[in-house]
């Protein structure tokens, strides 16, 4: 870095940090600097990040202006698209938590903006998002997790895969802790010898199948979670909830609920527990008899399974509706939700397609489905040089040429893509500056390596060959090499710069 170069984004950095705080302010910092266009548009991208560590020890509604200064220097091409984002991601590493909730403020107020972001731009939210939930306490900060996923959830379609779990992953290192040996101080509140240690191990056993249902499959597993299924429903059925149905109706929010000995009597006789752990365990069976397209071919029920999977269903529905409060229309709510997840699921099978080409698709096959117009078919006259196939829309498409076999190979009729579009993505992707993981590149989808194969061995042979002379390299990698080789030429031939 040369020695002007520094002293300009200190210059800078001294003005951000003090006077410059609205885009007129930066615009005539700028116009009065000296350098090219160049050099001060990275001069600023410094100096915005730098700057940053002064204002953190200010006011929250300072850092809020700060950061859309930033903003606005990227609208009006004087900063880079990635810099805001890169001073976002910095206050809030800089940030306590509960300051953070503050400046996020912004985010939700700027959500419609960050819908119109490149994709690069948005998957560097993404990833500062995800660290804030990293940070965040299951228990304590649950309501800013909620921000965060709902912001999220406004700035990315529902069809982005990262945030589908496409092949139905579930978070194992979620252990539910509980005593292992009985203490001896505790007494139970009850005169029954049902509700006894035993039954608290067996209660809070269940919650292992919960986190990893696949452990199901072996025999052994598979016994004893019907038998710990059969003694919480048994339980659950003499010991009824007996509070009354006119009981206050409100909002109830547990991220897990307590495991203490000492708690059981009365959370046996919580209408909130006992619908959080009936739940999961409809939740589990529609894991186990839906159709999921991820799930290990030796977890298959036999018919006896199956039939207990339904009968056990019925008994925990009649259980449900016989907990207070609006038990029924608590059962009907939870049919509806497990419904809607059915079919949440046939879609990641049917691997996640457009919602816009699924309802074209719909009103296709209800046209197809109606009846067809009976008419009479009129003899063909071979003697004349037009054929008449019975419908004018017809007749006029097969006549439009006389020779069909130079139709077919008529020019129009190529539809193969132009490699470089084909991989224009893909190299955006590969950019450094992109912000795109690893993890969500083009050239790890298979069905995207398939094409680009048969692409690159039908018109650019060259670099298929490549992939023939480096076979201690992976496909994808071979892949990665030659997009990166196909956009390095194309700005050649653009006149661009390729370093």
């Amino acid at each position: 870095m040369s020695a002007s170069f520094r002293a300009l984004c200190d210059d800078y950095v001294r003005r951000l940090g003090g006077t410059a705080r609205t885009i007129e302010d930066v615009s005539a910092m700028m116009a009065s600097s000296t350098g090219t266009d160049q050099e001060k548009k990275t001069c600023l991208d410094v100096a915005l990040r730098k700057a940053v560590f002064r204002k953190v020890e200010g006011s929250d509604e300072d850092l809020r202006r700060y950061i859309d200064l930033a903003f606005q220097c990227t609208q009006t091409g004087r900063s880079s698209s990635t810099t805001p984002f890169f001073v976002l991601g910095d206050v809030f590493d800089c940030l306590t938590l509960e300051r953070c909730e503050n400046v996020f403020g912004y985010v939700e107020d700027k959500s419609g903006q960050f819908v119109k972001e490149p994709t690069g731009n948005r998957n560097m939210l993404l990833r500062l998002c995800n660290d804030l939930i990293r940070r965040c306490s299951k228990s304590i900060n649950n309501h800013f997790c909620g921000r965060i996923q709902i912001i999220l959830a406004k700035i990315f379609p529902i069809t982005e895969r990262s945030g589908l779990n496409l092949q139905s992953q579930f978070n194992v290192e979620n252990v539910t802790e509980y005593s292992s040996t009985h203490d001896e101080d505790v007494a139970m509140e009850t005169d029954s010898k049902e509700i006894s240690f035993m039954f608290y191990k067996t209660l809070w056993s269940m919650q292992d199948y919960f986190r990893s249902p696949n452990q199901i499959s072996n025999d052994a597993n598979w016994k004893k979670m019907e038998d710990t299924v059969n003694e919480i429903c048994r339980i659950f059925e003499n010991y009824k909830h007996e509070g009354s149905e006119q009981v206050a109706k409100e909002e109830a929010y547990f991220a897990k609920f307590l495991t203490s000995e000492r708690l059981l009597t009365l959370q046996i006789l919580d209408s909130n527990f006992r619908r959080h752990i009936l739940v999961q365990i409809l939740t589990l069976f529609q894991y186990l008899t839906g159709d999921v397209k991820f799930r290990p071919n030796k977890l298959v029920l036999s018919e006896p399974r199956k039939f207990w999977i339904r009968d056990t269903t019925n008994n925990i529905y009649s259980i449900l509706s016989d907990t207070p409060p609006d038990g029924p229309s608590f059962v009907k709510h939870i049919k509806s939700v497990l419904k809607y997840e059915e079919k949440w699921s046939m879609w990641k099978n049917d691997g996640c397609p457009s919602l816009t080409k699924a309802s074209d698709k719909t009103k296709q096959q209800q046209q197809q489905q109606q009846k067809p117009v009976r008419r009479t078919v009129r003899p063909m006259d071979l003697s004349s040089d037009k054929f008449d196939l019975g419908n004018s829309t017809l007749t006029d498409l097969w006549n439009i040429c006389p020779d069909n076999l130079a139709a077919c190979q008529d020019s129009n009729r190529n539809f193969t893509p132009d490699t470089y579009k084909f991989f224009e993505e893909c190299i955006e992707q590969l950019e450094p500056d992109s912000g795109v993981e690893k993890q969500y590149y083009l050239t790890n989808d298979t069905a995207f390596v398939w094409r680009s194969l048969r692409l690159l061995a039908q018109q650019s042979i060259p670099y298929f060959q490549h992939i023939q002379n480096t076979k201690n390299l992976t496909l994808t990698d071979n892949l990665q090499n030659i997009v990166g080789i196909i956009g390095k030429e194309h700005k050649k031939e653009s006149g661009m710069e390729c370093n």
